[in-house]
């Protein structure tokens, strides 16, 4: 507010009132006060986000290594399936070639070096479907033939290689498929010897 002076001699005089610098005062309080809120809000946001963040990469990291090792086990050792189900979706298990193909069912599997290496994982926290790249990679897998008089038959070479994990939510985490997208072929034992032999000469 304006105090205004008006003398005899018919001049007008302005004097500043009580009111401008309180409110000045006020507003640069009230601007303060509305800014480390903003940051508060902000910072609470991004922790809550970093949590759920969190908390599904955990999930989806540990349902994909382990899944992915019973699931070994399982086509390997030819054991139940009941197990599987609490790391792949049911529509997945029905559609599985190795699962439906048995390829190592005529063999007794007694030892394999299983390795997975998880390449790239992320997900946000509103989504319900995510892919993980992994490698999977199993190496030196022994046996013997169930069958005697089958002979002398090879244990077929597990699909190594770079794969797309692809994973739903639904009340928790789950494999939906499992995709091949870039085979590594492995040296066999033999092609080890030929390689030495030919460094030998």
């Amino acid at each position: 507010m304006m105090n205004i002076d008006v003398d005899n001699g018919d001049n007008v005089r302005v004097q500043p009132g009580v009111g401008g610098p309180m409110l000045n005062t006020l507003l640069r309080l009230l601007s303060y006060i509305l800014t480390r809120l903003t940051v508060f809000a902000i910072i609470a946001i991004l922790i809550i986000l970093a949590i759920f963040i969190g908390y599904d990469w955990a999930n989806i990291y540990v349902i994909t290594n382990e899944g992915l090792a019973q699931r070994a086990e399982t086509v390997l050792k030819g054991e139940d399936t009941s197990e599987l189900i609490k790391f792949y979706t049911q529509d997945f298990l029905d559609r599985d070639p190795l699962l439906s193909r048995a390829p190592y069912e005529k063999f007794d599997i007694s030892n394999y070096d299983h390795r997975i290496r998880i390449k790239m994982l992320w997900v946000w926290p509103w989504e319900n479907k995510t892919k993980v790249k992994v490698e999977e990679i199993i190496n030196g897998i022994e046996g013997s033939v169930k069958d005697e008089e089958s002979g002398d038959i090879p244990i077929p070479p597990w699909d190594n290689g770079e794969k797309i994990v692809i994973l739903e939510k639904d009340g928790r985490w789950k494999i939906d498929n499992v995709l091949l997208t870039k085979p590594i072929k492995l040296e066999t034992k033999k092609e080890n010897i030929k390689s030495d032999e030919g460094n030998q000469d």
